[in-house]
Protein backbone atom coordinates (compact mmCIF):
# COMPACT_ATOMS: atom_id res chain seq x y z
CA UNK A 1 0.00 0.00 0.00
CA UNK A 2 1.12 2.91 -0.57
CA UNK A 3 1.99 6.02 1.65
CA UNK A 4 -0.58 8.67 0.56
CA UNK A 5 -3.23 5.52 0.48
CA UNK A 6 -2.34 4.21 4.30
CA UNK A 7 -2.52 8.51 5.07
CA UNK A 8 -5.78 8.49 3.69
CA UNK A 9 -6.78 5.90 5.91
CA UNK A 10 -5.95 7.88 9.03
CA UNK A 11 -9.29 9.84 9.98
CA UNK A 12 -8.58 13.61 10.79
CA UNK A 13 -10.13 15.17 13.33
CA UNK A 14 -9.63 18.36 15.60
CA UNK A 15 -10.58 18.21 19.43
CA UNK A 16 -9.21 20.32 22.03
CA UNK A 17 -5.23 19.74 22.33
CA UNK A 18 -5.03 21.43 25.91
CA UNK A 19 -7.97 23.06 27.27
CA UNK A 20 -6.46 23.90 30.51
CA UNK A 21 -5.64 27.13 31.56
CA UNK A 22 -1.52 27.00 30.68
CA UNK A 23 -2.92 25.34 27.43
CA UNK A 24 -4.66 28.26 26.89
CA UNK A 25 -1.93 30.66 28.36
CA UNK A 26 0.85 29.14 25.69
CA UNK A 27 -1.36 28.91 22.76
CA UNK A 28 -2.16 33.03 23.68
CA UNK A 29 1.65 33.29 24.28
CA UNK A 30 2.37 31.64 20.77
CA UNK A 31 0.21 33.60 18.68
CA UNK A 32 1.55 36.87 20.20
CA UNK A 33 5.09 35.93 19.84
CA UNK A 34 4.26 35.21 16.21
CA UNK A 35 2.75 38.60 15.86
CA UNK A 36 5.57 40.12 17.13
CA UNK A 37 8.27 38.38 14.52
CA UNK A 38 5.45 39.25 11.69
CA UNK A 39 6.06 42.92 12.78
CA UNK A 40 9.66 42.60 13.10
CA UNK A 41 9.83 41.17 9.62
CA UNK A 42 8.30 44.12 8.37
CA UNK A 43 10.37 46.72 10.11
CA UNK A 44 13.28 44.99 9.69
CA UNK A 45 15.05 47.81 7.15
CA UNK A 46 14.25 50.19 10.17
CA UNK A 47 15.88 47.49 12.91
CA UNK A 48 18.88 46.22 11.37
CA UNK A 49 21.47 48.10 9.70
CA UNK A 50 23.95 45.61 8.73
CA UNK A 51 22.88 45.77 5.36
CA UNK A 52 20.87 42.26 5.27
CA UNK A 53 17.33 43.79 6.08
CA UNK A 54 15.81 41.40 3.15
CA UNK A 55 17.47 38.04 5.01
CA UNK A 56 16.31 39.29 8.32
CA UNK A 57 12.55 39.68 6.80
CA UNK A 58 12.66 35.97 5.75
CA UNK A 59 14.16 34.60 9.39
CA UNK A 60 11.37 36.60 11.04
CA UNK A 61 8.69 35.44 8.68
CA UNK A 62 10.02 32.18 9.13
CA UNK A 63 9.95 32.28 13.23
CA UNK A 64 6.14 33.97 13.30
CA UNK A 65 5.17 31.29 10.78
CA UNK A 66 6.52 28.23 13.22
CA UNK A 67 5.01 29.81 16.34
CA UNK A 68 1.77 30.65 14.66
CA UNK A 69 1.80 26.86 13.55
CA UNK A 70 2.67 26.13 17.43
CA UNK A 71 -0.15 27.96 18.71
CA UNK A 72 -2.65 26.51 16.92
CA UNK A 73 -1.56 22.82 17.04
CA UNK A 74 -1.58 23.82 20.63
CA UNK A 75 -5.48 23.78 20.85
CA UNK A 76 -6.18 21.86 17.62
CA UNK A 77 -3.75 18.85 18.14
CA UNK A 78 -2.48 18.27 15.35
CA UNK A 79 0.22 16.34 16.31
CA UNK A 80 -2.07 13.49 17.79
CA UNK A 81 -3.15 12.78 14.14
CA UNK A 82 0.37 13.23 12.68
CA UNK A 83 1.52 10.91 15.32
CA UNK A 84 -1.61 8.32 13.65
CA UNK A 85 -0.14 8.68 10.26
CA UNK A 86 3.59 7.64 11.35
CA UNK A 87 2.24 4.47 13.18
CA UNK A 88 -0.05 3.46 10.46
CA UNK A 89 3.05 4.28 8.38
CA UNK A 90 5.51 2.14 10.37
CA UNK A 91 3.25 -0.46 10.32
CA UNK A 92 2.19 -1.09 6.28
CA UNK A 93 6.10 -0.59 6.55
CA UNK A 94 7.16 -3.19 8.68
CA UNK A 95 9.07 -0.95 10.61
CA UNK A 96 7.49 -2.26 14.29
CA UNK A 97 9.86 -5.26 13.49
CA UNK A 98 12.72 -3.02 14.92
CA UNK A 99 10.63 -2.34 17.64
CA UNK A 100 12.29 0.73 20.02
CA UNK A 101 15.43 1.52 18.32
CA UNK A 102 13.66 3.12 15.26
CA UNK A 103 11.96 4.90 17.47
CA UNK A 104 14.82 6.02 19.13
CA UNK A 105 16.90 6.63 15.85
CA UNK A 106 13.83 8.89 14.54
CA UNK A 107 14.01 10.89 17.77
CA UNK A 108 17.65 11.58 17.93
CA UNK A 109 16.98 12.76 14.21
CA UNK A 110 14.43 14.95 15.03
CA UNK A 111 16.87 16.86 17.98
CA UNK A 112 19.62 16.86 15.74
CA UNK A 113 17.76 18.17 12.75
CA UNK A 114 16.78 20.92 15.18
CA UNK A 115 19.62 21.82 17.34
CA UNK A 116 21.40 22.27 13.76
CA UNK A 117 19.24 24.36 12.25
CA UNK A 118 19.07 26.46 15.41
CA UNK A 119 23.16 27.15 15.44
CA UNK A 120 22.82 27.34 11.53
CA UNK A 121 20.91 30.64 11.87
CA UNK A 122 23.01 31.89 14.63
CA UNK A 123 26.26 31.31 12.19
CA UNK A 124 23.82 33.17 9.45
CA UNK A 125 23.02 36.17 11.85
CA UNK A 126 26.43 36.51 13.83
CA UNK A 127 26.63 39.59 13.14
CA UNK A 128 23.49 41.09 14.41
CA UNK A 129 23.17 38.37 17.38
CA UNK A 130 22.47 40.77 20.06
CA UNK A 131 18.86 40.92 18.28
CA UNK A 132 18.91 36.80 18.05
CA UNK A 133 20.57 35.27 21.36
CA UNK A 134 17.28 35.11 23.32
CA UNK A 135 15.54 33.92 20.31
CA UNK A 136 17.94 31.28 19.65
CA UNK A 137 17.69 30.12 24.03
CA UNK A 138 13.77 30.13 23.10
CA UNK A 139 13.79 27.67 20.34
CA UNK A 140 15.64 25.77 21.99
CA UNK A 141 13.53 25.58 25.17
CA UNK A 142 10.75 24.97 22.72
CA UNK A 143 12.27 22.05 21.20
CA UNK A 144 13.45 20.33 24.68
CA UNK A 145 9.54 20.69 24.89
CA UNK A 146 8.81 19.23 21.93
CA UNK A 147 11.74 16.15 21.61
CA UNK A 148 10.01 15.12 25.62
CA UNK A 149 6.29 15.09 24.11
CA UNK A 150 7.89 13.03 20.80
CA UNK A 151 9.61 10.47 23.62
CA UNK A 152 6.36 10.40 25.65
CA UNK A 153 4.21 9.80 22.25
CA UNK A 154 6.47 6.84 21.55
CA UNK A 155 7.21 5.86 25.14
CA UNK A 156 11.12 6.86 25.34
CA UNK A 157 12.47 7.26 28.58
CA UNK A 158 14.20 10.96 28.48
CA UNK A 159 16.00 12.56 31.83
CA UNK A 160 13.33 14.28 33.50
CA UNK A 161 14.36 17.90 34.38
CA UNK A 162 12.35 17.54 38.02
CA UNK A 163 15.55 15.94 39.23
CA UNK A 164 16.99 19.83 39.06
CA UNK A 165 13.73 21.64 40.13
CA UNK A 166 13.01 19.64 43.44
CA UNK A 167 10.72 17.24 41.99
CA UNK A 168 8.45 19.85 40.72
CA UNK A 169 8.07 18.64 36.78
CA UNK A 170 8.33 22.09 34.31
CA UNK A 171 7.84 20.39 30.94
CA UNK A 172 4.43 21.63 30.84
CA UNK A 173 5.65 25.21 31.23
CA UNK A 174 9.23 25.15 29.26
CA UNK A 175 6.84 26.07 25.63
CA UNK A 176 5.16 28.96 27.66
CA UNK A 177 8.49 30.08 28.56
CA UNK A 178 10.54 29.77 25.34
CA UNK A 179 7.61 31.45 23.43
CA UNK A 180 7.50 34.74 26.16
CA UNK A 181 11.44 34.73 25.73
CA UNK A 182 10.60 34.60 21.71
CA UNK A 183 8.06 37.51 21.75
CA UNK A 184 10.09 39.78 24.38
CA UNK A 185 13.09 39.78 22.50
CA UNK A 186 10.52 40.82 19.03
CA UNK A 187 9.18 43.75 21.49
CA UNK A 188 12.51 44.80 22.20
CA UNK A 189 13.55 44.59 18.67
CA UNK A 190 10.75 46.75 17.59
CA UNK A 191 11.41 49.50 20.03
CA UNK A 192 14.59 50.27 18.40
CA UNK A 193 12.99 51.18 14.87
CA UNK A 194 14.60 54.02 13.31
CA UNK A 195 12.61 56.85 11.83
CA UNK A 196 13.46 56.21 8.37
CA UNK A 197 14.25 52.88 6.17
CA UNK A 198 17.78 52.05 6.26
CA UNK A 199 19.20 51.14 2.54
CA UNK A 200 19.70 47.46 1.59
CA UNK A 201 22.84 47.36 0.34
CA UNK A 202 25.03 44.16 0.41
CA UNK A 203 27.68 43.33 3.26
CA UNK A 204 30.35 42.11 2.02
CA UNK A 205 31.99 40.67 5.20
CA UNK A 206 28.61 38.95 5.85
Amino acid sequence: MSILRIISTVPFELHLGDPTLLGWLTAAFYLGAAAGCLATAWFARRIFNDGRAQAHQIIWLGLAAILFFLGVNKQLDLQSWFTAVVKAVAWEQGWYAYGQQAQVLFLAGFGLVGVTAVVSLGWLVRRSWRHYLFVFLGLLVILRFIVVRIGTFYAIPLPELSQFTGGWRINGALELIGAAVIALTALNNLRHISTTPLADTPNLEY
